[in-house]
């Protein structure tokens, strides 16, 4: 089936160096790829079981079929169970209706679908027992992802692009190669693979960011603007690790008490801080609170300072999620209320019209 010339030598050596640098597996640890059918998803199978030898790595594919597509997303699911059997791979596969689960989340298909793919990801790995979930991201997804970032005004951790690794369980073996690359990869492999008309969909921001934006910087302005993108993220992510761990230290430093549903921080210490950590300080008390950091937006950290800088003790402010933010004479106080924020105002409001009892 492959042609042994340099073309996938040189590929599977710079992959098995990402493997490395970013400690992305250790020895006899279970694999699972996730596989669309492709051209990344099956240049990230091929080149990990070319590998797998070497770290004594056991490999498994899973497939989602999002339903968005009809009959195209059948053929991908028929494409991707015939790869695993021809390469003799446990294979897992699941239907998800990613229309009807945006719907009910009020949220775009494009992250319904990314919701439901990790989530049916990381079910298959803690039944089976695969420790790594591999994604078939490359250097040119993450350019597209730091332009994303760009356009929307994004702070460092958003153009610090796709992490290598996340959450210690996350890989992204072929974040470093480019699309050019594995194309030729797979060319060289004779390896067949299927490709969704939906990612030339031009109702997609990343789409046209794709095949429209990125083209015209790369002919206009810059040839290598896809690698800039990529060395950008590169120092930012570091950077934004570097803040993200004395943020952390900070944020214990300002901590005065937490409970499940409050954490409350002193005005002064907060105050002491460098302007660089105290939005960070903010999103850990948040998080702290909400669990998430979801719909918490630059706007709102910064009407957070705000306050903290020239508002009147007593104060309050309204986040998402039921968070309510209060000031008082030395301290802010995060606090997830129990009922939503309005029918806690409209019983404030009631409260002080009562008379006084007698």
């Amino acid at each position: 089936m492959a042609r042994p010339v340099h073309i996938q030598k040189n590929f599977c050596r710079e992959v098995a160096r990402t493997l490395q640098d970013h400690t992305m597996v250790s020895k006899k640890e279970a694999v699972l790829i996730g596989i669309s059918g492709g051209p990344d998803s099956i240049a990230l199978a091929r080149v990990l079981m070319h590998l797998a030898p070497d770290w004594d790595l056991h490999l498994g594919l899973a497939h989602l079929n999002h339903g968005l597509r009809g009959v195209t997303s059948d053929r991908d699911q028929a494409f991707a169970q015939q790869f695993a059997d021809t390469c003799h791979l446990p294979f897992f596969c699941e239907y998800r209706d990613v229309a009807s689960l945006a719907k009910q989340a009020r949220t775009s298909v494009e992250e319904a679908g990314r919701n439901a793919r990790y989530a049916f990801f990381n079910q298959v790995a803690d039944t089976r027992g695969f420790s790594r979930i591999a994604t078939g991201h490359t250097r040119d997804d993450n350019a597209e992802q730091v332009l994303m970032g760009l356009l929307r005004g994004s702070g460092s951790k958003g153009l610090a692009g796709i992490p290598p690794v996340r959450e210690n369980r996350i890989i992204r073996p072929l974040i470093e190669r480019s699309r050019q690359e594995i194309l030729g990869f797979l060319d060289d492999l004779d390896q067949a693979y299927v490709m969704d008309d939906s990612n030339l969909d031009p109702a997609f921001l990343r789409n046209r960011i794709r095949t429209q934006l990125l083209p015209l910087l790369e002919k206009d302005y810059n040839p290598g603007i896809k690698q800039g993108l990529h060395r950008l993220s590169t120092i930012l992510f570091h950077e934004d690790r570097f803040l993200h761990d004395h943020a952390a230290l900070a944020f214990a430093g300002c901590v005065e008490k937490t409970t499940l549903e409050t954490v409350v921080l002193s005005i002064p210490a907060v105050i002491r801080l460098h302007p660089a950590l105290v939005p960070r300080v903010m999103r850990c008390a948040i998080h702290m609170v909400k669990s998430t950091l979801r719909q918490i937006t630059h706007d709102h950290i910064r009407a957070i300072q705000d306050m903290l800088a020239t508002a009147a003790p007593g104060k309050h402010l309204d986040l998402p999620g039921r968070i309510r933010v209060y000031k008082t004479r030395h301290q802010i106080v995060f606090k997830k209320e129990a009922i939503p924020l309005r029918q806690l105002g409209r019983m404030q409001k009631q409260a002080k019209r009562l008379p006084p009892e007698a």
